[in-house]
């Protein structure tokens, strides 16, 4: 039995979405949500009339969920992921963003199904650009970053941990004793490792007296600037080089499969988001760099400020917002 499909009028069926969130809209019915990460795309179906009605219903709603996947797909092609390049793109030269695009068209959900009076039926779907579909973008974006070169930052507390495995050297030595099993050993070396560091954490003072008051995030504001949204934006200094994302930030978004930024319209809404915590640091943006509008430049004091921010190991683990 032939199934019929129809597409019908687009304001029937709205994604909501307030006023500070940013949503591009790809196709007609598709689009991506940059403030909250997703992609989204609307469908509508209606089932063949010589059917009962219940089951004309039925037939109608799996009519709109594939529209809404085609649509979705439209939607996914369309994202810009640095500069002039989009998903579609990317997936002419790579077969894994293929495979990646279509794990995320087999992930994504529905989020509204709407049975209509007329027999008609009207579906929502959304899915997360985060994830295994950032991280395998953001592996062919960074693909030049040496992930070896990046150096561990040395830190008060990876001090006393070396210096807690170089003493055990000596309180714990390797008991070659036949009747102690390896498993043995290396669990009394475990044991005696925690408790020393459990001592010297509770009396140093690089742990006990030093509070963190500084910034937790980084706010953008781009307003005003002829910016655009993408998965790749970038911060760079007034005739210098990039600030954001450097080596080490390109490394912990792909392997968290964390987008670089997202987006707001509104910059109370970005300084309370919980991506940037609570003290995020606000910075305004200076004009864009390039006919691609998504490289951000920042004036001198700001990328002084940021540099310095970033050469303490700033947005390795915090979040980053950009208002447009």
């Amino acid at each position: 039995m032939r199934l019929i499909t129809l597409i019908l009028p687009l304001c029937a069926l709205t994604f909501s979405a307030t006023a500070e969130e940013y949503v591009e809209w790809v196709g007609a019915n598709s689009g991506v949500n940059w403030s909250s990460g997703n992609i989204q795309s609307e469908g509508a179906g209606i089932g063949p009339s010589s059917m009962p009605p219940s089951m004309a219903r039925m037939m109608a709603c799996r009519a709109a969920v594939v529209d809404a996947q085609r649509n979705l797909l439209e939607s996914i092609q369309g994202v810009r992921v640095e500069g002039t390049t989009v998903v579609a793109n990317m997936m002419v030269e790579s077969d894994m963003i293929k495979t990646s695009v279509s794990g995320l068209l087999q992930g994504a959900q529905v989020v509204k199904r709407d049975p209509q009076s007329d027999g008609s039926c009207l579906v929502q779907m959304t899915a997360p650009l985060g994830g295994k579909f950032t991280t395998d973008v953001y592996q062919q974006v960074f693909e030049n970053v040496p992930v070896s070169s990046i150096e561990p930052k040395f830190t008060p507390l990876t001090a006393i941990a070396t210096f807690v495995d170089r003493s055990l050297e000596f309180l714990v030595p390797n008991s070659s004793a036949a009747d102690t099993p390896p498993w043995q050993q290396g669990l009394d070396r475990l044991s005696a490792r925690i408790s020393a560091l459990e001592d010297l954490l509770s009396t140093h003072p690089a742990v006990v007296e030093v509070k963190d008051t500084g910034p937790t995030g980084l706010v953008l504001d781009a307003r005003g600037s002829n910016f655009i949204p993408s998965m790749s934006p970038k911060i760079i200094k007034l005739r210098a080089g990039v600030i954001y994302p450097n080596a080490q930030h390109q490394v912990t978004r792909r392997e968290r499969g964390q987008l670089v930024s997202l987006f707001t319209r509104d910059l109370n809404t970005a300084r309370r988001h919980p991506t940037v915590g609570e003290r995020p640091i606000v910075l305004k943006a200076l004009r864009t760099f390039g006919k691609t509008r998504t490289q951000i430049v920042l004036g001198t004091q700001s990328s002084d400020r940021l540099l310095g921010l970033v050469k303490d190991g700033f947005l390795e683990d915090s979040g980053v917002i950009i208002v447009l």
